[in-house]
């Protein structure tokens, strides 16, 4: 079982870029990545390597932790040249070119990312060993598309790196409705089950046992807890589920509603049958807000 909270060594996201061609996009591209995918697993030069730290050592390093290499394309990658008039890609020391070799030979997802008007170089245009950057599907990122652009190049980060900061909050609002559910279910069912066989010294009832209202309504507070975390989920999940959600909180409401209204009109002439009732129906109601939290899937948009 993986934990929201815990994160493998291949959920993180490393940008390679050349700051001469997409330096601003870079950063741009960084924060809305992180955004998505939460900051501490969006990796970039410039702001993530502290002071004095060996900047080879933590390039190697974080290139081992990625789930997916996003490499940034403008109109002057494979043309930029050094101080001595050397193409930046033919140097064997340039940091870009040897990021990339490094993550193509690896079985790390590359994802060449084009900027604006530029175009994905032919292989002939490039060092042999980046040759094979040319036969991976490119995407394309545009100021004037960006939310939508960056929003699909996530998506598809995301079958690699998975668990965006959307999902793990999900993840987080079902596991705690979850043990709502299940604990106060656990408890009315034993409670209701106790009661029918006679449970206790024989013809006491529930009220004299010692069961008082605040014990029936207990499993209420727990249904309606959990329809409340499941209205809050609603509206981060898929658009097709989020029905489901909602129906989970109508029923948690409606049926917490409905079963007080029963117990506050026969409390006093059934004083012990009306708290029995009251736990088989928040049995069955916990039961229904399991189903429709369980179609609702808590999957993020």
């Amino acid at each position: 079982m993986v934990f929201p909270w815990k994160k493998s060594h291949s959920e993180k996201i490393f940008i390679n870029y050349r700051r001469d061609d997409a330096g601003g996009f870079a950063g741009r591209l960084s924060d809305t990545l992180a955004n998505y995918f939460g900051r501490d697993r969006v990796f970039r030069d410039v702001t993530d390597i502290d002071y004095g730290h060996d900047f080879e050592q933590v390039i190697d390093q974080k290139l081992s932790e990625s789930g997916a290499v996003v490499v940034l394309i403008g109109d002057k990658w494979s043309s930029v040249t050094n101080e001595e008039g050397q193409r930046r890609l033919d140097d064997p020391a340039d940091y870009v070119s040897r990021e990339i070799s490094a993550a193509l030979q690896s079985a790390v997802p590359v994802v060449p990312v084009l900027i604006g008007d530029a175009n994905m170089p032919r292989q002939d245009e490039l060092p042999e060993k980046l040759g094979a950057l040319t036969r991976r599907n490119a995407m394309t990122i545009t100021d004037e598309r960006w939310d939508f652009d960056v929003t699909r190049l996530a998506k598809v980060l995301a079958i690699d790196v998975p668990g965006s900061v959307a999902q793990r909050q999900l993840d987080v609002l079902k596991s705690l409705a979850l043990l709502l559910l299940f604990a106060s279910g656990t408890f009315a069912t034993v409670v209701f089950c106790a009661a029918v066989k006679g449970w206790a010294p024989p013809g006491i009832g529930l009220r004299e046992a010692g069961f008082t209202p605040l014990a029936s309504a207990v499993p209420f507070i727990a249904i309606l807890l959990a329809g409340t975390l499941a209205l809050v989920a609603a509206p981060s999940m898929e658009e097709s589920k989020r029905k489901f959600a909602w129906a989970a909180t109508s029923l948690a409401y409606l049926g917490t509603l409905a079963s007080f209204i029963y117990y506050g009109t026969k409390n006093v002439e059934m004083p012990s049958w009306s708290l029995v009732v009251n736990f088989g129906a928040s049995t069955i109601i916990i039961m229904g807000v399991l189903v429709l939290m369980t179609l609702a899937a808590f999957k993020a948009k």
